[in-house]
């Protein structure tokens, strides 16, 4: 009899901008130990990083409400059940795209840099097209006659 085990997926791991969200301290567990929001979620049989990902795409208030949900249900921190809602508004806070981390309006020098930046990628691209093309020009100037040509020309 053969017992076949399904391969687990890999993490779904997201960008840099996401750590500060899944790094943060929720809170000291009964034990003394600091939980992130990793471990937490862990604890909880859940991918951190799917969960970070679901959280980041819905409205602030949205995200503040499952996430005060999820740490109720995480019972080793004896504090969560009155602190979920603070805490997962703090969490929720330090998530890529919330209010909390986007400039409230948007101001002409963050245009500006926005399009400047857009103008500067456009160039690096000519730069590479250009420096590409001079290149196989060269090459082709200096192209070695294959062997079956030179043979005949003798």
């Amino acid at each position: 009899m053969m017992i076949q085990i399904a391969p687990r997926t890999a993490p779904n791991f997201l960008g840099p901008e996401f750590n500060r969200f899944l790094f943060a301290l929720v809170g000291t567990d009964r034990y003394g130990a600091q939980l992130s929001v990793v471990s937490a979620l862990a604890r909880l049989d859940l991918d951190a990083w799917a969960e970070a990902a679901a959280l980041a795409r819905l409205p602030r208030d949205a995200a503040v409400k499952k996430l005060s949900l999820l740490l109720r249900r995480y019972s080793e921190i004896p504090q969560m059940a009155q602190e979920s809602g603070a805490v997962a508004a703090r969490l929720v806070a330090l998530l890529p795209g919330t209010a909390a981390t986007k400039p409230a309006v948007e101001t002409p020098r963050s245009k500006w840099v926005a399009a400047s930046s857009a103008a500067g990628l456009g160039l690096l691209f000519a730069l590479a097209i250009l420096i590409g093309l001079h290149y196989a020009n060269e090459a082709s100037t200096y192209a070695i006659t294959p062997t079956s040509q030179a043979v005949s020309q003798k």
